[in-house]
C-alpha cells in the first residue's frame, strides 16, 4: 500500500483524505473492539490516546507524522528480515547539531557579513555591511566557536547562552532566579570556563542578533509621545505635565513617568526573507497555493482577490507582505478586582502557508502598552502607523535568501482583528450610544426607550418576508 500521501502538505486533496480513511479502516481492523487508539497526528505524536473518530479529525487538522510510514504502533506486522535490523522510523529523533543551528541563526541575521566585495553597481546584489554590524557579527562568531570550557565539544559559549535563555523564557524564570542558577553552573564547571556570570551579560550578547525594542517616553496622561519632533521636550504640549519623575537633587538619572515599548516591524519582516526556513514560504500564497475555489487561506477569500484587482502593482510581486493587525487588553495577573490591563499589539504576516501563518513563532508583537490606553490608543499606535506608511510608500531594501538578491519589500495591512470594544478603540468610532453601528454610522435608527438606547430599525437589512 502506497503511503506517499503522508508527505503531502495539502491535507484537503482527495488522495490525503482517502489515505486517512485507509488508516482508520486499518486501525479498526487490527484493533477490533478498541474504543481508543494512539493518535499519530503531528501534535499527539503517538503519545496520546483518542477515539478513532477524533483521530481522523486530528489527522485532517494537524497532519500525520511524516516519518510514520510503518504503522507498527497500530499492530502492523513487519517481515522478520526488515524488522530485525530496521530501526523504528517513528521513534528515531533526527540527529541535530545544535551548534550548527546557532551558526545558521547568525548567518540568517548577517546573510552577507562575509562579503568583502562591494556590489553597489548592481542594484539586486547585497552591499557590504558597515563596521558596527561587522563588529557584532565577529563577536557572535567568536562566541559561537569558543568552547564553553577547554575540551567541551558539545557546547559553545553562544550555544550555552541560547539554551539557558530559552529555558528562562519557556519556564517563566525570573532574572534573579536565572542569575542564581547561572552562578551555580559556573561554579560546577571547570575554573577556566567561559560561561557568562549573569542575565544582563547574556542578554547583551544576544542583542547583537538584532530584533530588539525601543523605549519611547509617553505623557503621564496619555496625551502624546516624546517621539521624533517632540523627542527633546521635557513637558507635555497638551497638559504641561512633566516628562520625568521628581527625584532627589543628588540623583542625576532622569526617570520617565511613563513609557511604551516599541518593537520595529521592518527588521522582523526582513528577517523572514533573510532566513532559509521562511524565505521560500513567504511566496507560498502565489506560487504553491491551489486555486480551486476552496477556502483554506485568506488568499482564497474575496477581500484578498479584490485587493489584487484594485492594486495590481502591489500584487505583482508575491514577496510584498499582507498583514493583519490585532489587539486586546488583558489582566496579566489574573486578579479580577484589580483595574489593570496590558495591551499588546500584534501583526500577522499572511504570506506564509496556513500551517505557519497563525503559529505563535510568526506572530510579531510590535507595541506593548502597560496600562489601559482608553481612547488614547492612537497616540501609542503612532510609531507603528508611521512605519506602516513608510513600508507602503517607500518599502525597505531586503535580502532574499532564496534568490540571493536584494529587492524592495513593501507591506499593506489587509484588516484588523478585534472584539467589539477593542474595535471602538482602534477605529475611533464609538460602539455604544445612539450611533453604535460602525456600518450604518449616522444613518442608524436608534432612540431612547425604557431607560436605554434601542435600535428599533434593526430589521432594515432583512427581507420583508424573513421569519
Amino acid at each position: 500500500m502506497s503511503r506517499r500521501w503522508i508527505q503531502n502538505p495539502n491535507r484537503c486533496v482527495d488522495k490525503y483524505l482517502d489515505g486517512i480513511e485507509d488508516f482508520i479502516e486499518f486501525a479498526r481492523r487490527h484493533n477490533p473492539g478498541a474504543t481508543r487508539i494512539q493518535c499519530p497526528c503531528r501534535r499527539c505524536n503517538n503519545t496520546l490516546w483518542e477515539t478513532i473518530e477524533n483521530v481522523g479529525f486530528h489527522l485532517v487538522r494537524n497532519g500525520m507524522i511524516e516519518t510514520y510510514s510503518i504503522w507498527n504502533l497500530h499492530e502492523e506486522q513487519l517481515d522478520h528480515d526488515s524488522s530485525s535490523n530496521a530501526t523504528r522510523m517513528d521513534s528515531v529523533e533526527p540527529i541535530v547539531d545544535h551548534n550548527d543551528q546557532v551558526m545558521d541563526i547568525i548567518q540568517d541575521a548577517f546573510p552577507f557579513a562575509s562579503t568583502n566585495i562591494n556590489h553597489e553597481r548592481e542594484d539586486d546584489m547585497p552591499t557590504s555591511i558597515d563596521s558596527a554590524e561587522f563588529e557584532q557579527y565577529e563577536k557572535l562568531f567568536k562566541n559561537a566557536n569558543q568552547e564553553l570550557h577547554p575540551g567541551c565539544e558539545s557546547f559553545s559559549v553562544l550555544m550555552a547562552i541560547v539554551e539557558l535563555i530559552h529555558g528562562k523564557i519557556k519556564y517563566h524564570m525570573s532574572s534573579l532566579c536565572f542569575d542564581y542558577i547561572l552562578g551555580v553552573f559556573k561554579r560546577m564547571l571547570p575554573t577556566d570556563n567561559c560561561l557568562l556570570k549573569d542575565h544582563k551579560h547574556a542578554q547583551n550578547v544576544l542583542n547583537s542578533l538584532g530584533l530588539g525594542y525601543e523605549k519611547i517616553h509617553a505623557c503621564k496622561n496619555n496625551c502624546m509621545l516624546f517621539y521624533k519632533e517632540h523627542e527633546t521636550l521635557d513637558t507635555c504640549l497638551i497638559c504641561n505635565e512633566s516628562r520625568f519623575k521628581m527625584t532627589s537633587q543628588n540623583r542625576t538619572t532622569k526617570i520617565s513617568q511613563k513609557f511604551m515599548r516599541y518593537l520595529p516591524l521592518k527588521p522582523r519582516l526582513q528577517r523572514l526573507y533573510m532566513s532559509t526556513h521562511t524565505a521560500t514560504d513567504m511566496r507560498w500564497h502565489k506560487e504553491k497555493r491551489v486555486d480551486d475555489d476552496v477556502m483554506r487561506h485568506p488568499a482564497d477569500g474575496e477581500a484578498w482577490k479584490e485587493f489584487n484587482r484594485t492594486l495590481p502593482e502591489f500584487a505583482a510581486d508575491p514577496r510584498n507582505v499582507r498583514l493583519g493587525l490585532a489587539t486586546d487588553g488583558f489582566n496579566p495577573y489574573g486578579i479580577l478586582n484589580q483595574h489593570h490591563s496590558t495591551w499588546p499589539i500584534f501583526v500577522f504576516p499572511y504570506n506564509l502557508p496556513p500551517w505557519k501563518c497563525m503559529k505563535k513563532e510568526y506572530m510579531m508583537m510590535t507595541v506593548l502598552i502597560t496600562e489601559d490606553p482608553g481612547r488614547s490608543i492612537d497616540v501609542y499606535l503612532r510609531p507603528l502607523v508611521d512605519e506602516l506608511k513608510d513600508l507602503w510608500t517607500n518599502g525597505v531594501r531586503t535580502y532574499d535568501k532564496s534568490t540571493g538578491k536584494m529587492f524592495t519589500l513593501r507591506a499593506a495591512v489587509m484588516w484588523t482583528v478585534n472584539d467589539f470594544p477593542a474595535y471602538a478603540m482602534v477605529s475611533g468610532w464609538s460602539t455604544k450610544g445612539y450611533m453604535a453601528c460602525p456600518v450604518c454610522k449616522e444613518d442608524v435608527t436608534s432612540g431612547w426607550h425604557a431607560g436605554k438606547v434601542c435600535y428599533l430599525g434593526h430589521r432594515r437589512w432583512l427581507p420583508w418576508d424573513h421569519e
